[in-house]
């Protein structure tokens, strides 16, 4: 069985759509580059890789051909990163998108895909409700995921100064992807 090839924008001037995997490929080397001389330069090639996660659901793909729209396809990747505690780059993503959100725990719980369908705070709807589906099609598209030794905001979720201008330093570079 053939994979579908999954779409990041719909056609430019030249007919020519972008594949995804190439996309999320393409933004996570860049942000990693952008972070290469710290200890979290995985952090920032997996927020890279997840920014656009929901890209893989179909809802998402539909509305690439015009039959959907007032859709989320950021939450699903800000939300596996932070099953991979990666909540600076899970504010990065969601940020990228709707701007810098506040850091601490409740925020971050809001991120949960049930929680979103139920009272998304723009009223969208997500791409896919189930992130193992589109972790699968991330998976089946080749890609994977860097193992996170050191994550930028570590285990506490204290909003320092420097960690802050961290945040906002990887926040920067999906802005620049």
């Amino acid at each position: 069985m053939i994979n579908p090839v999954f779409y990041a924008h719909s056609q430019n001037n030249a007919a020519i759509c972008h594949a995804l995997a190439h996309h999320l490929d393409a933004v996570g080397r860049m942000a990693r580059d952008c972070f290469r001389e710290t200890s979290w330069a995985d952090e920032a090639a997996l927020a890279g890789l997840l920014h656009d996660l929901g890209k893989y659901g179909d809802l998402f793909q539909r509305r690439l051909k015009g039959e959907e729209s007032g859709l989320d396809h950021w939450s699903a990747g800000a939300w596996v990163a932070l099953k991979y505690r990666c909540a600076a780059a899970a504010l990065a993503i969601q940020g990228h998108h709707i701007g810098l959100q506040n850091l601490n725990q409740h925020a971050l719980a809001n991120l949960k895909p049930d929680l979103l369908t139920s009272h998304h705070p723009l009223q969208l709807r997500l791409t896919a409700m189930d992130t193992q589906l589109l972790e699968s099609r991330f998976a089946a598209d080749g890609m994977t995921l860097p193992q996170i030794a050191h994550s930028m905001l570590g285990k506490e979720l204290g909003a320092t100064i420097s960690s802050m201008l961290d945040l906002r330093m990887l926040f920067s570079a999906l802005g620049v992807c």
